[in-house]
């Protein structure tokens, strides 16, 4: 198996993971009188980007031209930054740090955009070395 195929595959366990953090792992708040809180569209969202990450992740993994495997890390690393946005600057958890949504959801989902990041960013850089190297 080559850098590109486990690299894809990488990713789409880290966009499976995405979408099960809020959902499974560490559970957003529950509605509270028929109102939802800022953690539950951020669940929301986050499950919508973990699905996107899986697509793109399969892209890569079939992929037969390398240049497209490699734009399809770049549209990964791009995820992941946004994984890493929606719970910390653009949605938003819970305002209160003894709730469940910011003491686990938000610290998980930080570090699977992080390793979507990283992983995304090895397979296009080996992509770049590989094109230098021809």
């Amino acid at each position: 198996m080559n850098k590109t195929r486990l690299t894809g595959i990488v990713i789409v366990v880290l966009g499976l993971l995405t979408a099960l953090i809020p959902t499974v792992i560490f559970k957003v708040c529950a509605a509270m009188d028929g109102k939802f809180m800022k953690c539950h569209w951020t669940s929301q969202t986050e499950v919508a980007l973990g699905i996107a990450t899986i697509v793109l992740g399969l892209l890569i993994v079939l992929s037969k031209e390398k240049a497209a495997g490699a734009a399809y890390a770049v549209a990964s690393a791009i995820n992941g930054v946004l994984v890493i946005l929606i719970p910390t600057v653009v949605i938003g958890v819970c305002g209160s740090a003894d709730m469940p949504c910011h003491s686990g959801t938000k610290p998980a989902l930080i570090i699977a955009g992080a390793l979507i990041i990283v992983t995304a960013l090895i397979n296009a850089v080996s992509y770049i070395v590989s094109k230098k190297k021809a």
